[in-house]
């Protein structure tokens, strides 16, 4: 699962959509973002034509703007078309991403893509691991596995070579 750890080499560009979630069952008496043992995800896709060109995830202890900023700063250009909803830890972003505008969410209905990409993650973790114990290496899988999609033909081939640089890497240090 190490191999599958994002390179921060590929920043989402183009049109940009982000958005945070929680992980984890409901909870009785616990609603929205009130604390609870959910954990909390910021996920951004990047958007062509075609739908959703590729994506990254990263479980934060808050959407405060200090996390929000560190996700924006490993994975999305800082030239980038950013959609998003009004919450309020995004507001300051703006001076480092002018392409930023945040717009009411309609309970997910202003952006449908990355709440698909929401729900197959979720879809997926619960068919394949059906837990969330390692929940950002679960993520960098996901992740992983989506944003090589059209390239099949060759993606067990690089994590072996990812596995093996990382395992080289390990040993150095």
């Amino acid at each position: 699962m190490e191999g599958m750890k994002s390179s921060k080499n590929m920043p989402l560009k183009g049109k940009v959509e982000v958005d945070e979630f929680f992980v984890g069952g409901p909870q009785e008496g616990k609603k929205g973002r009130s604390e609870s043992k959910k954990r909390q995800v910021v996920l951004a896709i990047q958007v062509d034509d075609y739908g959703i060109h590729r994506s990254y995830a990263q479980v934060i202890p808050t959407a405060a703007s200090i996390e929000l900023e560190s996700f924006f700063d490993l994975h999305i250009d800082k030239k980038a078309s950013i959609e998003t909803d009004g919450w309020t830890g995004y507001s300051p972003l703006v001076k480092d991403y002018p392409g930023l505008v945040q717009k009411k969410s309609m309970k997910g209905a202003a952006f449908p893509l990355i709440h698909r990409q929401i729900m197959m993650f979720k879809s997926w973790l619960r068919a394949i691991h059906h837990q969330c114990k390692h929940l950002q290496a679960y993520l960098d899988e996901f992740n992983y596995r989506f944003n090589r999609l059209k390239q099949m033909d060759t993606v067990f081939h690089n994590l072996i070579v990812r596995m093996m640089n990382h395992h080289q890497q390990s040993i150095k240090n």
